[in-house]
């Protein structure tokens, strides 16, 4: 099935399980916590926490870990550094880094050449120089300064806002891209036809001139699609009983004659991109502490009010809009909000917004995070499998602005560049001669593929590239703005291109083709760094059966694939499911994030009638084979922290305030911020804090405030320190190799920060699995 076509399936509720015929799935490597402690024959080896020096493109880390070894059962433990180099392989959907070192040097202070020689020959026997682990994502972010790193470059956004439509009363919106597509259910005949271009099932009977909406269980009749109004039917047009036997239509089928419905909700048709905002009766609002907003806590949009101004804030798709009244009319508010919202407390519910706020560390980390790129490696001895299929013969249109053609009556991405042709699938690159191939994996993507605007509605592609490539394999590398998700040039990450790719979608439309364009609007995106991209929670219900901010229905006549169901493009899937049917093969797949023949960036599901197989799990493939509690090619065994096989296990309750220092010292830190040093056998010493400095009025200037003891979980609402990158990360600094507990500090902090970061991803997933989020909360 052409991957412009499939549907992302499976949100954040699916991340550890799949429904269907696979069941639940096997738990993918983790990242247990710190510090871990190995035992073998009387030996005992300690692992502390890793801290980060360079982590160039995501790829090549150098990094040290403080260690403690016990010989001979002996109580005496002896503290080193490990410093590595290593090649790392990413996981964005769960959020996990595998690190392979490469090379492994290990010093031992005040030890002698015989003593340090002793205790490396004791640490490979534990520990081999080339053992892969795995750590949180979280943890290794916190370390990083975005000055240093290579991000998604920022774009002008459209920040024009959307058409809001708002209710207290039970609604729903149903969103028809462009003007209404009629198409004819049964070939033969056109007594029955279906609205193709919205995410809803919604049926026109010619006879008696009415459309039938599919609400849940229960159908609604109108005679005026757009103005309606909406009411209860009891008899259903006869064609509906004879809908095609296929997933196609299973939802219908089975919701035929329907059941009874008690209160008729008000059906908002918008004909284009637009938001709901609903509250159950008038607004009620919650005070938040230390600010003068309150949020209104009847209603699933993120919606504000600010005392003081007495204006509403709404968030959607990592946009801002305020308004005087719930009604409207809406302006944008991106660059001069209250800075009442970089002030909510981490312990208030609405904390997450702030990765919406301008200049905010939150911010930051959303940006640092979708610049992480995911990768998938392709066999080139292995012939691709992608279909490029046109409606007719291949046309293609020059791209304004540019010398690149792309493909107008095709589903699939395909450029046209120097007379070669290039296609862009499910995150890889192809090329050929000819507009329907044969394609070859692309080693080499034209520049002027990058130069494609972004008005255009195959701007996404421009953020995958060619990662790595050898004569065996090639590694494709994809940002979060291949899924649609940008950096805005007031630095905050946002769904979509806002309003832009819009005229475009009446010209794109075709009768078995609907051009996929990331929408900013039209599902209620929500950015949660918790979740690693934008999102909606699933007891929506009021934004459609299949909450797509895409197309609803598409079919591939040349595989015979449907796919129905809203999508949109983000990490982790994003907030759209829906389902892929072939039912020429009986194939079903459903993915988290992007599944294909090559491989796969996430967990998967997949069942073939014909051989009888059922596959899940969770996995990455790279260029070191497939990464998940597997095995690497290099035959070092499980990648995961694998304690049956004795890789060892986390001590819960140890002190993990121990630090490798750059001189080659341990260090540790007590609960009042004061530091001490292992000089070996001479045990912990204190480290002499730098004397005070007068400043220019005489006034003592402070050291920075000491970071929050790390065998202590750092409370939600406390608010988390925030590194000084521009002081201890720059190269050069007089403190590089003499850390001093300035420099100290700056470690503490930013391991409190990631340890912070990674417990609120987990207490988000524990949020959204809980009982509390599969509640179906119903719009009567």
């Amino acid at each position: 099935m052409n991957t412009r076509c499939i549907v992302f399936a499976l949100i954040l509720l699916m991340l550890h399980g799949v429904a269907g015929t696979v069941g639940a799935t096997t738990p993918g490597p983790d990242d247990p916590g710190w510090p871990r402690v190995i035992k073998k024959n009387g030996e005992e080896l300690t692992i502390y926490q890793p801290q980060v020096d360079s982590w160039q493109q995501f790829k090549r880390l150098h990094a040290r870990f403080a260690l403690a070894i016990k010989e001979d059962n002996s109580k005496k433990e002896t503290f080193g550094v490990a410093e590595i180099d290593a090649e790392t392989v990413v996981d964005q959907a769960a959020r996990l880094v595998t690190i392979l070192p490469q090379n492994r040097t290990l010093r031992f202070p005040n030890t002698t050449e015989a003593q340090a020689a002793a205790l490396q020959r004791t640490i490979a026997q534990l520990h081999p120089p080339r053992q892969s682990l795995t750590v949180s994502l979280d943890r290794l972010l916190a370390y990083l300064d975005p000055a240093n790193q290579q991000l998604q470059p920022s774009v002008q956004l459209n920040l024009d806002p959307p058409k809001i439509l708002y209710s207290n009363k039970p609604a729903i919106l149903v969103m028809i891209m462009g003007d209404p597509q009629l198409k004819a259910v049964h070939q033969d005949n056109n007594d029955l036809m279906f609205v193709a271009n919205t995410n809803w099932d919604i049926f026109y009977e010619t006879a008696s001139q009415r459309y039938f909406l599919l609400l849940e269980d229960h159908w609604l009749a109108a005679t005026d699609l757009i103005n309606g109004p909406w009411s209860a039917v009891s008899s259903l047009p006869s064609g509906l009983s004879s809908l095609p036997n296929d997933d196609n239509w299973t939802e219908v089928r089975k919701n035929i004659p329907g059941k009874p419905i008690r209160e008729v909700p008000v059906v908002r048709v918008s004909k284009g991109p637009a938001e709901l905002i609903l509250t159950r009766g008038e607004p009620t609002y919650g005070p938040i502490p230390g600010t003068r907003l309150m949020r209104i806590t009847n209603s699933d949009a993120v919606l504000f009010l600010h005392s003081g101004e007495g204006r509403y804030y709404f968030l959607v798709a990592g946009r801002w809009f305020r308004s005087p009244s719930l009604d409207g009319p809406w302006s944008i508010a991106g660059n001069d909000l209250p800075k009442d919202f970089a002030r909510i407390p981490e312990s208030d519910p609405s904390a997450f917004v702030k990765a919406s706020v301008p200049g905010t560390v939150e911010a930051r980390d959303a940006v640092l995070l979708a610049s992480v790129p995911s990768t998938i490696a392709v066999d080139v001895n292995k012939p691709p499998k992608v279909k490029v299929v046109y409606k007719g013969s291949p046309k293609f249109q020059v791209i304004p602005t540019t010398t690149v053609q792309y493909a107008t009556n095709s589903s699939s991405a395909v450029f046209l560049v120097n007379h070669a042709y290039y296609c862009c699938e499910g995150g890889i690159w192809f090329t050929g001669n000819g507009p329907t191939g044969p394609w070859v994996y692309c080693t080499n993507v034209p520049a002027a593929i990058y130069t494609i605007p972004l008005s255009h509605p195959a701007y996404n592609v421009t953020y995958v590239t060619v990662y790595e490539s050898t004569p065996a394999t090639v590694v494709y590398a994809q940002t979060a703005g291949y899924y649609g998700e940008y950096v805005n040039t007031n630095g905050v990450l946002m769904f979509g291109a806002g309003m832009l790719a819009g005229a475009l979608l009446h010209e794109a439309w075709d009768e078995y083709y609907h051009y996929p364009v990331p929408y900013s609007y039209g599902w209620g995106a929500i950015y949660h760094f918790g979740f690693g991209g934008y999102y909606r929670p699933p007891y929506i219900h009021y934004y459609g059966p299949y909450r797509g901010a895409g197309f609803a229905t598409v079919y591939n006549p040349y595989t015979g694939t449907y796919a129905r169901g809203g999508y949109a493009y983000g990490p982790g899937g994003s907030a759209a499911w829906g389902r892929a049917y072939n039912p020429a093969t009986g194939v079903r797949g459903g993915a988290v994030r992007v599944n294909t023949p090559y491989g796969s960036m996430g967990r998967f599901s997949r069942y073939n009638p014909s051989t009888g197989t059922a596959v899940h799990g969770g996995y990455r493939s790279g260029p070191q084979g497939a990464v998940a509690g597997v095995a690497t090619n290099h035959g070092t065994g499980a990648v995961a922290w694998d304690t049956a096989h004795g890789q060892g296990a986390v001590v819960k309750g140890r002190n993990g305030n121990v630090y490798a220092g750059k001189d080659g010292n341990v260090y540790r830190r007590d609960s009042n911020g004061d530091w001490s040093s292992n000089k070996g056998d001479g045990g912990w010493q204190p480290v002499n804090k730098p004397e005070p400095k007068q400043g220019l009025q005489g006034q003592t200037r402070k050291s920075s405030p000491p970071a929050q003891p790390q065998h202590k979980q750092v409370p939600r609402n406390h608010a988390t320190p925030q590194p000084d990158y521009a002081r201890f990360q720059q190269p050069g600094h007089k403190d590089q190799f003499r850390p001093s507990t300035r420099e100290l500090d700056w470690q503490a902090q930013a391991r409190s920060r990631g340890n912070f970061m990674n417990e609120n991803r987990r207490s988000f997933e524990r949020q959204m699995e809980g009982p509390a989020s599969r509640e179906k909360r119903r719009w009567r």
